[in-house]
């Protein structure tokens, strides 16, 4: 039976009715920022300037594919034209890896542009989604025209952002959509994840599936603007009966724009995922791999 608490969190998630935010201060104080223990959003005023693009990168005891992924970050971002304004913000969880020369080599490419947060205890999957209501908080503060979430376990191409502005664009005749989810792979649900919803092919490269996941993914404002920039908070007792569920993050999220925000999906993918040992859920990548490295031709490659 579930908890009343539980049940309560349930309906603000099928209500998409997140509780009130009394204090921003529990979640900032989960971060620290160049050493010092947050209280308040890192981003300074003038940096407020509502960018074209707010990148969120999610990292956990992987500095060296984070390198990757940072660099081919900034090669996307150097491949379109004109050269959109971007903030991006890394969220890493304690681990015991070394981040020092990752960084670096992240303050080299983005300078002012990178807010740096490293958690001072171990979030993990049960406290992801605060790891989320974060990166709400700070799209919040800088007010993007658009948002690219990744994890640290992904490989792409120069074209990423120009293939997603492509396919973003394709479905320019629909005012709802909401979340363009950028990884694809052989094995993906053709009738919903989370929600009963038959996958349809809306063009040569785009599905509309009404669900997405985490692994990398497009959103525009009005997204945030629905969900209230607010997360529902996900009980402790989720893990208590299957240790081995997700994190409920893009559970959550799928079920709140149910009905009232569309959301598609590329094909083929534009990241590369699978080559990388899973940290959060490795039970559930032991049975399904998520690898979609054989499915789609190399994204190394600029088209």
């Amino acid at each position: 039976m579930l908890h009343p608490v539980e049940l309560a969190h349930w309906l603000q998630i099928l209500l998409n009715r997140p509780p009130a935010l009394d204090a921003e201060a529990p979640f900032w104080s989960l971060y620290q920022h160049e050493g010092r223990v947050l209280d308040s959003c890192p981003v300074e005023p003038s940096a407020r300037a509502r960018p074209d693009l707010l990148v969120v990168i999610t990292t956990y005891a992987r500095p060296d594919s984070f390198r990757q992924g940072l660099v081919q970050l900034h090669e996307t971002l150097d491949a379109v034209s004109p050269t959109p304004s971007v903030r991006v913000l890394v969220l890493n969880d304690r681990s015991q890896a070394d981040y020092d020369v990752a960084r670096a080599e992240a303050r080299a490419l983005f300078g002012d542009d990178l807010t740096w947060l490293d958690a001072h205890e171990r979030l993990g999957k049960p406290g992801f989604w605060k790891a989320y209501q974060v990166a709400f908080l700070v799209a919040r503060a800088v007010q993007p025209a658009f948002a690219l979430f990744l994890q640290d376990d992904l490989e792409y191409a120069p074209s990423l952002l120009r293939d997603a502005q492509a396919s973003w664009q394709s479905a320019a005749h629909d005012v709802r959509r909401r979340v363009l989810y950028l990884f694809a792979s052989r094995d993906d649900e053709r009738f919903g994840r989370w929600v009963v919803y038959p996958r349809r092919a809306e063009s040569a490269h785009l599905y509309k599936t009404q669900w997405f996941d985490l692994q990398a993914f497009l959103v525009d404002r009005a997204f945030f603007e629905l969900l209230d920039y607010r997360m529902v908070p996900i009980h402790h007792n989720r893990w208590r009966r299957w240790p081995r569920i997700s994190s409920g993050v893009g559970q959550q999220l799928t079920i709140r724009l149910w009905g009232r925000g569309n959301v598609y999906q590329t094909r083929p993918g534009l990241v590369l995922h699978g080559a990388q040992h899973s940290e959060m859920n490795p039970a559930a990548r032991a049975r399904r791999p998520l690898d979609n490295r054989g499915d789609v031709p190399s994204r190394r490659k600029d088209s």
